[in-house]
């Protein structure tokens, strides 16, 4: 008895680091205009993976996609 409860604990403390390992990535860009000018303000929408994600362009143009699952996406810039 105490074989088996020696062998089902290795295996619980296994596979608690097997759920730990998560893959995730990140999406960062910067909108810019003809004149190669960052752009604030623009809407920056992410398709995917779980629902869209939004996100609006800071002064420097910048905008960031934090902890996204493994997939393909599609980027899509606005500006009103």
């Amino acid at each position: 008895m105490t074989r088996m409860v020696l062998t089902v604990l290795g295996v619980l403390a296994l596979s608690s680091s097997a759920f730990a390992q998560f893959q995730t990535g990140n999406i960062f860009g910067t909108v810019v205009d003809n004149q190669n000018q960052p752009l604030p303000g623009v809407t920056v929408t992410l398709v995917g993976v779980g629902a869209p994600h939004t996100f609006v362009t800071d002064s420097a143009g910048k905008f960031r996609f934090l902890s996204l699952s493994p997939g393909r996406y599609t980027l899509k810039a606005e500006l009103q």
